[in-house]
């Protein structure tokens, strides 16, 4: 599931930037509220499993990312809502591919250097 989810992440980057210096401005940033509306269902579909099946520690892991991940969609979403404001669409960008480059190690590199 990770491996889906780093290269729908890449392939909705990618073409988020490559809308952006097109006249297709606006679906561009429409396009990129699609990775922290993701990221937030993920983390909300993993609180519903419960603290038995996660245990502690994962649950009150994803409790401490769900505000920074909800504040990562308020933006997203005004960004989308402000299409002309392109220097917010870029904070946006690079959050997103901040968030993907850790989702990116993780899933491939992780047990390889470690």
């Amino acid at each position: 599931m990770a491996t889906l989810f780093c290269w729908f992440a890449i392939i909705l980057l990618l073409a988020c930037a490559a809308l952006e210096f097109t006249r297709w401005r606006a679906i561009g940033t429409r396009l990129l509220v699609l990775f922290p509306a993701v990221l937030c269902l993920s983390v909300l579909l993993d609180l519903t499993h419960g603290v038995t099946q996660l245990g502690l520690a994962a649950y009150n892991s994803d409790l401490r990312t769900l505000p920074l991940l909800l504040i990562f969609l308020a933006i997203a979403i005004l960004a989308a809502l402000r299409p002309a404001w392109r220097w917010l669409f870029w904070i946006v960008w690079l959050i997103g591919a901040a968030l993907c480059s850790i989702a990116i190690y993780l899933t491939f590199f992780w047990k390889v250097f470690s």
